[in-house]
């Protein structure tokens, strides 16, 4: 399927109280690469040196305790990294967290923090990273394998010499050795709580957790972690097959009934087994973990400057805005005001244009033609030769956009060239493997070709992933109904 461009609410600057972009006398972003980073900061260059090494460390540590070795994961993830932290917590509007994931405006995976928070807190930074890499072995995961996942690896990043907890009763203590980058250890953040006689939260309720906490205690986080550990620790054979499945199919629910069918969320007595080995596991586990040892490439290029409007539309898209009246403020304030900084935008002449106005989307492409942003618009807002011509240049400026890819190969596999679009959508689903628009893309190829075993697995992943949107539904049925033709 065609992805098109989401359109966001995004907020004025003056609904930012502290943060400042250069043109209203903030400091100046740049940005670096590393070998797995783009990193875009405010902070000085030998900090963001610095950053972008023990980031990519932490990402070669988070590899190792996933899958055992460094294997090749296709582009980059963004950070967006504020040298003021009191600004990070404005982005994040919330003062208690120390780095989030999400995807930017065009769909990339960006990692949003404190510049500080790595050396600070460098689990929690960890903790996102694990999210974002563990996206690539599994694409849909259910909430509580999503977060016991990512705190089984999170202690992997802690610091040399630090503390690795395991449990003795129901007290929390030194785990043998302290060896610092283990994993499967106590998280920092469940240290406080995994010995606190607190109510439990069911395995039923668990296994359908969406994700979000109520209050203060972390219970979903500390559930989640507590069964990952324990079907690791505990049902290794069958957990393996579990992981197995969830990364072939996509399909939590079907992954969890042939990996554990003594454990049937629909029989109530085999939720009560597992909730007393999950609750004897809290309170008498002793937790076992192990070493993990890596080395992350630490060349670094840059910096690059960042200009003022572009860093708008690089923080108003992510910023974790919540349900208050700010999130309200029009999105064409700071629309309008990055123009003003930067009239010829692309990004931000197509949003002014709303997706309508394909000639003020033409006049950006023709005054920035080295930036693949304007022929990526161009291709949105065009049809035909022009639209197929706008992709290519834009899939040839930067390689690495799914987006970019995956809009190209839609175009090629519907106008009959289903051969020349797979390539585009291999690599478009490389690059964003939980996307339900470039696994349906793909689907649609494999359907081309005659591939209908693959092209009706891929279109099943693809409704899992959209969490059964009606649109991929229908999408399915249509697949369907083409391989039953060609029977």
């Amino acid at each position: 399927m065609r992805t098109l461009f989401a359109a966001v609410l995004v907020c004025s600057a003056p609904a930012f109280a502290t943060f400042r972009c250069p043109a209203r006398g903030g400091s100046p972003w740049r940005e670096y690469r590393g070998a797995h980073f783009i990193l875009d900061t405010d902070a000085g260059d030998s900090d963001a040196q610095a950053l972008i090494q023990d980031l990519e460390h932490f990402h070669a540590l988070i590899l190792q305790a996933l899958v055992g070795e460094q294997v090749a994961i296709p582009g980059h993830v963004r950070v967006l990294a504020f040298a003021d932290q009191t600004a990070f917590e404005e982005i994040a509007n919330n003062r208690n967290i120390a780095a989030y994931f999400t995807l930017g405006q065009l769909g990339e995976p960006t990692i949003v923090m404190p510049v500080r928070g790595a050396w600070e807190r460098p689990e929690m930074v960890a903790h996102e990273l694990a999210h974002y890499l563990s996206r690539y072995l599994f694409p849909v995961q259910p909430a509580w394998f999503a977060e016991g996942l990512a705190e089984f690896v999170q202690t992997a990043a802690r610091r040399a010499g630090g503390t690795a907890f395991n449990v003795a009763g129901s007290h929390v203590a030194r785990g043998a050795g302290a060896l610092g980058a283990v994993a499967g250890s106590v998280p920092i953040d469940l240290v406080s709580w995994i010995g606190y006689d607190q109510r439990p939260l069911p395995a039923k309720e668990l296994l359908g957790w969406t994700g979000r906490e109520q209050g203060e205690s972390p219970r979903g986080h500390l559930y989640g972690w507590l069964l990952y550990h324990w079907l690791w620790n505990q049902r290794s054979k069958a957990f393996t097959q579990y992981q197995k499945l969830l990364g072939d199919d996509a399909d939590p629910a079907s992954a969890w009934s042939a990996a554990f069918p003594e454990f049937n969320p629909k029989d109530a007595a085999a939720m009560a087994r597992l909730d007393q080995a999950l609750d004897q596991y809290r309170r008498h586990g002793q937790f076992a973990f192990y070493k993990v040892e890596a080395k992350g490439d630490e060349t670094v290029t840059g910096p690059v400057p960042i200009s003022s409007a572009d860093l708008h539309l690089l923080i108003i898209p992510v910023a974790n805005w919540s349900a208050s009246s700010s999130s309200k403020t029009p999105r064409g304030d700071a629309i309008d005001e990055a123009l003003v900084e930067d009239p010829g935008n692309p990004m931000a002449l197509f949003l002014k244009a709303d997706r309508h106005e394909a000639l003020a989307v033409r006049r950006a492409a023709d005054s920035r033609a080295g930036d693949w942003r304007a022929w990526l618009f161009v291709g949105m807002t065009t049809q035909g030769a022009d639209a197929e011509a706008a992709d290519r240049k834009a899939v040839a400026m930067n390689p690495e956009s799914a987006l970019a890819l995956n809009n190209l190969a839609w175009l090629l596999a519907t106008t009959g060239r289903a051969k020349e679009a797979l390539p585009f959508a291999n690599r478009a689903l490389d690059l964003a493997p939980w996307d339900a628009n470039t696994v349906d893309t793909l689907a649609e190829v494999a359907v081309q070709l005659g591939q209908c075993p693959q092209a009706l697995q891929l279109e099943k992943r693809a409704v899992v992933t959209a969490l059964g949107a009606k649109k991929m539904r229908e999408r399915q049925s249509g697949i369907e109904s083409r391989c039953a033709e060609k029977k």
